[in-house]
């Protein structure tokens, strides 16, 4: 489990002073896992994903409501970042399923699978560091929206980056 926890470390940018967090966040089986020579009992990762949502959705939430954007851009922020398909995809490319700790016999991780861990290694990160490590990470994963970014340029700035 070393190996995998470093590598998620290395794929976020962000190094956990509670081992515990990433431990649980990666820990898809549930269950006893072996960590710096000593067996670790560990829940699954499921409850730790509800709490990551439920932190990234508040985190974007609070930049959107310092802009003058509407509710519907909201909504479209709010699904475009935090999909199940947006996570997975995100997850994958990153190549935080190769971080996974999986139920034996299990050969593949799905994009379910991997839209739960990358929630709950949200959760981890805002457990461990709070909100402005969850807000590095989730800038370090590319979870942020163009419009949150364009609400808060200039028009001059703006029509820079067009030009």
């Amino acid at each position: 489990m070393e190996a995998k926890c470093t590598a998620c470390q290395g794929i976020i940018d962000y190094t956990f002073s509670n081992p515990t967090n990433i431990l649980t966040a990666l820990n898809m089986a549930g269950g006893n896992v072996f960590y710096h020579n000593s067996w670790v009992t560990l829940d699954k990762n499921t409850r730790l994903a509800v709490y990551g949502d439920s932190a990234a959705h508040a985190y974007l939430c609070g930049q959107w409501v310092r802009t003058k954007l509407d509710k519907a851009s909201w909504n479209h922020i709010r699904s475009d970042v935090m999909s199940n398909d947006s996570l997975a995809r995100v997850g994958f490319s990153s190549g935080l399923d190769r971080c996974i700790n999986l139920n034996p016999g299990t050969l593949k991780v799905s994009s379910g699978m991997m839209a739960t861990t990358v929630g709950a290694i949200l959760g981890a990160v805002h457990l461990d560091g709070g909100d402005a490590a969850l807000a590095m990470v989730m800038d370090n994963l590319g979870l942020t929206h163009d419009l949150l970014v364009m609400s808060f340029l200039s028009p001059l700035r703006i029509y820079s980056l067009c030009f």
